[in-house]
């Protein structure tokens, strides 16, 4: 079983993760026998599954890179996509390391560094402390606690507020939250709003679905209501893993 899996979603951004991909891959491979990356595809029409299948052949084979598609999320929802991802995860420790976001050279090391200094309970929060660098979804934890809170909150509108109700919700199961602002280890592509929300396929802006999930949120906590009630989150249905030089349904 590996130690990390690093949990990374993308929905036609080609643009950034052909950057940080390969990056990330080179600068982890020293301990790519305790760290993983699992990337899920929700029907990128930008090229970007012909890109993994024609560069990272080694990478797949060995199962350092795990490549998933699935056409089953039409428009883009923050929630379900990372708890898809998350569920397909091999590691003790799952990372969400969004699409535009560097790990850092040996960033699975130092992961698996910060769990050994504050044990397994450890909720660790790689975020800068300013909400437009991209680094405040640098999220993780113990898998087992992530499937017991239910994940993601799906109920959420597409964007907005997820990775702080994460948070609080984990906190607020028992996690003890450390917020570790190393910048060697949270790097990640600046890109606005506007990029965040374009295959969302609504007119809401980023502010509104953030204030509405900002206030559910709080309503939930307030409530007692820290697990989500969905008993199985994520897609698990009509999602293809590439293996052994085809695509076999999980």
């Amino acid at each position: 079983m590996k130690k990390v899996s690093f949990c990374i979603t993308c929905m036609n951004r080609f643009h950034q993760i052909s950057k940080t991909l390969p990056t990330n891959l080179f600068d982890n491979l020293p301990n790519k026998n305790d760290v993983e990356f699992i990337l899920v595809d929700f029907g990128s029409k930008d090229g970007l599954k012909e890109w993994v299948l024609s560069n990272f052949s080694e990478e797949l084979r060995s199962g350092y890179l795990q490549y998933f598609y699935t056409d089953t999320l039409t428009t883009w929802h923050a929630s379900i996509a990372k708890n898809t991802a998350h569920y397909f995860a091999n590691g003790e420790v799952v990372v969400n390391l969004d699409c535009d976001n560097y790990t850092g050279s040996r960033g699975g090391e130092f992961v698996m560094e910060q769990f050994d200094k504050f044990g397994d309970n450890l909720l660790l929060h790689q975020f800068s402390g300013a909400f437009n660098d991209g680094s405040c979804g640098r999220i993780s934890m113990r898998k087992e606690f992530f499937l017991k809170v239910g994940g993601y909150d799906e109920s959420f509108l597409p964007m907005g507020y997820q990775d702080l109700d994460i948070l609080k919700r984990l906190h607020l199961f028992g996690l003890n939250y450390e917020l570790v602002k190393d910048r060697k280890y949270n790097n990640a592509i600046q890109n606005t709003k506007k990029d965040s929300l374009k295959n969302t396929a609504s007119e809401m802006s980023y502010q509104k679905m953030n204030l509405h999930n900002c206030i559910l949120s709080k309503g939930n906590a307030e409530a007692g209501r820290i697990i989500c009630s969905r008993n199985k989150p994520g897609i698990r249905e009509g999602v293809f893993m590439f293996e052994n030089n085809t695509f076999i349904s999980v």
